[in-house]
């Protein structure tokens, strides 16, 4: 069965609490709550600001969109569908803010405002690749990447934010009330070629727990290493069986029959391996 560590991890080794990391991270052999508590620094929510039109209130509004991390201090990357779904793409005015909640009361944040596709925000749709150029201090922490092989069997892990409600106080300012770092690792149950809604092929490692809604474009990383190896894409799911149930129910309304078909659904968590996108990710200085 997967395990999950949820909510708050501290990042403490022994009795000892270390300080933050900078760079690149850490690739020793360490425990997973060692690792999950340094991907914290380098693992974001993408939240967009998008301008209301004239004359309407609220004057900007804010959704978050997913899940992206650091690959190096100035460049980050999530899939494409989280900064240009097909039913919700990016537009003209478009402002984006990074947030990490770090501590649950300090979080860490950066601004990207108003990028230009092909300049501060390239896309690349046949990858389900957005890259992000940010201006941030070199001290940035990043994951370290990795492109061999993954093997069947082998445990990797995932962090991020599923999607949220986004409040703000009396002030209009948004608060950290629902933005919360998960955790989860399991085994690799599948690795083959799968098909983006774009009709691309992509290399597929597959694991047997369940990315949620706001996963989408987080790490797949090693558990002991926290070497990053692919990006979380999305869920796919294939009626296996069907069974007729009754409903249990005395009362039923009118025209309403007991019997119900109960479809039984096998469920795949797909995440993208890196090796994909091995030349684009060079392009913008991306080496492991």
């Amino acid at each position: 069965m997967p395990r999950s560590f949820l909510g708050d991890v501290s990042r403490n080794r022994g009795n000892l609490t270390t300080l933050p990391p900078t760079g690149k991270l850490s690739t020793e052999v360490r425990t997973f709550e060692e690792v999950v508590a340094d991907m914290r620094h380098c693992v974001f929510s993408v939240i967009r600001d998008r301008p209301s039109p004239p004359g309407t209130l609220p004057p900007v509004r804010s959704a978050a969109l997913g899940t992206g991390f650091f690959v190096r201090p100035e460049i980050f990357i999530t899939c494409h569908h989280v900064m240009n779904d097909n039913k919700d793409p990016h537009q003209t005015g478009d402002s984006y803010r990074l947030i990490a909640n770090v501590t649950g009361s300090s979080p860490t944040s950066h601004t990207v405002t108003t990028p230009q596709v092909g300049q501060e925000l390239t896309l690349f749709p046949s990858l389900d690749l957005a890259v992000l150029r940010v201006d941030v201090a070199n001290d940035q922490p990043y994951v370290a990447i990795a492109y061999e092989d993954i093997r069947v069997g082998a445990e990797v892990g995932v962090v991020g934010y599923p999607l949220a409600s986004l409040i703000t106080d009396t002030n209009g300012n948004l608060t950290l009330e629902g933005l919360i770092y998960r955790a989860a690792y399991g085994p690799v149950t599948g690795r083959y070629e799968g098909t983006l809604p774009t009709g691309e092929t992509v290399p597929v490692v597959e694991v047997n727990f369940m990315f949620v809604p706001g996963n989408s474009g987080g790490p797949v990383f090693n558990v002991n290493t926290g070497r990053v190896c692919g990006m979380v894409q999305s869920i796919r799911w294939a009626r296996i069986a069907e069974q007729v149930m009754p409903t249990g129910i005395v009362q039923l309304p009118l025209g309403v029959v007991s019997p119900y078909i109960v479809p039984i659904m096998a469920i795949y968590s797909w995440g993208i391996k890196l090796d994909c996108a091995r030349t684009a990710l060079e392009g913008f200085g991306v080496v492991p």
